[in-house]
């Protein structure tokens, strides 16, 4: 579902090339997507701990919310 948005280390990434108002890679009503991000956030937590834990490797995630998102 989300491999579009893997990045490799080696890549230049253009940000104006991605489109913001993106809502493909989900096609379900909004209480569908408040599960789906209750378990992606458990999953990226554990994914968290591992790197962590591992000491060597780093990640980088761009979060963009609609209108002024919590700001």
């Amino acid at each position: 579902m989300m491999d579009r948005y893997k990045i490799s280390s080696d890549t230049t990434v253009d940000l104006s090339e991605w489109d913001p108002r993106d809502k493909s890679a989900f096609d379900g009503r909004k209480n569908a997507g408040r599960k789906v991000l209750k378990m992606l956030s458990r999953r990226l937590a554990t994914l968290q701990e591992l790197l962590y834990a591992e000491g060597r490797h780093k990640l980088l995630i761009v979060l963009q919310a609609m209108d002024t998102g919590g700001k």
